[in-house]
């Protein structure tokens, strides 16, 4: 492989960002021409060098543009693809759903790869209202007969349990930047002995209030300190009426977490749902056990031989602080390999066996 071009939504918040960048750095250190094409002008992240990077917003003329932006912005990056002579990329990777919207109606479509990072599919499997329905219908039209990634087993099989069926599918989990991550965790902190979540504080998807009952349930005595942005308020409230404001410290977002994580007892993670779980084999690589929920759709694919002891069912919270209690008192050991397979050259060398 020679050049591999990725296309994706933005370079914001949120793991799949820094998914991308630190796979184009891998692909660029293994000696592949990387362009990345950015939909929109939000990047806040340092490009890796080497990568060239083109910003390409949509710049709608009319109000009612924005009901066929999809192919507005095709024609966008049609343009731009015939102008950088990018039609003859060995690997074309689109990232994120605006972007699979608007590559399939572009000229890459029919060998384009669309990486698949969140679960969309799960809730319209087997739902029947009209809405739910019009949905599926939507899901299937983007993703039969296509090329798709996906950073779990999980969201494949979700995906086709909603009646969608690929032409070519590979399972291709996120890396993560496990020397940055181990040279960073070093740092000091100011808490000693304590469990931690890291996340965005959501109550829909990663359910801090299952969290917070498990925590004061499981009965030990380590602090819990939260860490991710989001709206405290309800949080807040969630934690005065069970009585821990002694016991839980909302520390928000953090540039550098890794030290939190390397010196906490256990992460701990609570979600209904997850593309991944990045912060799982984050926390791995930081030497710090795990207890999540089996939720969609990469916990227990990260989570596997003796780390699976922290897995418990999405819905069952004295199970969840059964395991903190025990995790706690007996963590499994983990090892070099239990997170080195998420390596981005690891990674990067799985992308360059795709078809092109």
């Amino acid at each position: 492989m020679q050049h591999a071009l990725f296309i994706t939504d933005h370079l914001g918040g949120g793991g799949a960002p820094q998914s991308i960048l630190a796979l184009t750095r891998a692909l660029t250190q293994q000696g592949v021409a990387v362009t990345l094409v950015v939909l929109s002008d939000k990047v806040w992240h340092a490009v890796p060098e080497g990568v060239a990077v083109h910003c390409l917003p949509l710049a709608p003329r009319w109000p009612w543009d924005r009901w066929r932006r999809y192919r507005l912005h095709a024609r966008q990056l049609d343009a731009l693809v015939e102008r950088l002579d990018l039609a003859h990329a060995d690997l074309v990777v689109a990232n994120l759903y605006y972007s699979h919207q608007v590559v399939v109606r572009s000229s890459l479509a029919d060998r384009a790869w669309l990486c698949i990072r969140s679960d969309r599919a799960s809730h319209l499997a087997a739902g029947e209202d009209r809405k739910t329905r019009r949905r599926r219908r939507d899901l299937v039209r983007l993703y039969h007969r296509r090329r798709v990634i996906a950073i779990s087993r999980g969201l494949l099989d979700s995906l086709r349990r909603a009646g969608v069926e690929p032409a070519e599918t590979r399972v291709i989990h996120n890396g993560i930047d496990i020397e940055t991550i181990r040279a960073r965790m070093r740092e000091a902190v100011d808490y000693r002995d304590y469990l931690v979540f890291v996340g965005r504080l959501v109550r829909k998807s990663k359910r801090y209030d299952r969290l917070l009952r498990a925590y004061r349930a499981s009965g030990v005595t380590q602090r819990l300190l939260m860490i991710g942005d989001g709206d405290t308020t309800d949080v807040r409230r969630e934690i005065e009426a069970l009585g821990l404001e002694e016991r839980v410290v909302l520390l928000g977002q953090l540039d550098n977490p890794y030290p939190y994580m390397h010196h906490a007892r256990l992460l701990v993670l609570s979600s209904d749902y997850e593309g991944f779980g990045r912060v799982i084999a984050e926390a791995l690589a930081c030497d710090t056990p795990v207890v999540s929920t089996d939720c969609p759709s990469g916990p227990r694919e990260i989570l596997t031989g003796g780390l699976a002891r922290g897995l418990v069912p999405m819905h069952d919270e004295a199970a969840l602080a059964r395991a903190i209690g025990e995790l706690v008192a007996d963590p499994p050991p983990i090892h070099e390999a239990d997170y080195r397979r998420f390596d981005p050259a690891a990674i990067a060398e799985q992308y360059r066996a795709l078809p092109g």
